[in-house]
């Protein structure tokens, strides 16, 4: 879901999406941003796209709703 306004989170970074991915046929495995948990793409979980001033994007890919909502506090506390 892209956002209405990106959320700044400081300098030059926004949030633009936030959406839950599922990828049945992926066996990628990627370890959380913020407790290091895994993240399986072929099992439910939240991806943030951000964007930076300069026009590179980036996702990050979130095992549960509050590990995305300590990231949000730690990046906008930066």
């Amino acid at each position: 879901m892209e956002l209405p306004t990106p959320y700044a989170l400081g300098g030059t970074y926004y949030v633009e999406t936030v959406s839950v991915g599922k990828q049945s046929d992926d066996e990628t495995v990627r370890d959380c941003v913020v407790c290091g948990g895994h993240v399986y793409a072929d099992d439910w979980h939240l991806v943030v796209g951000v964007l930076d001033t300069t026009g590179d994007r980036q996702r990050h890919h979130h095992c549960s709703d509050d590990c995305l909502t300590e990231w949000l506090k730690l990046m906008t506390a930066a």
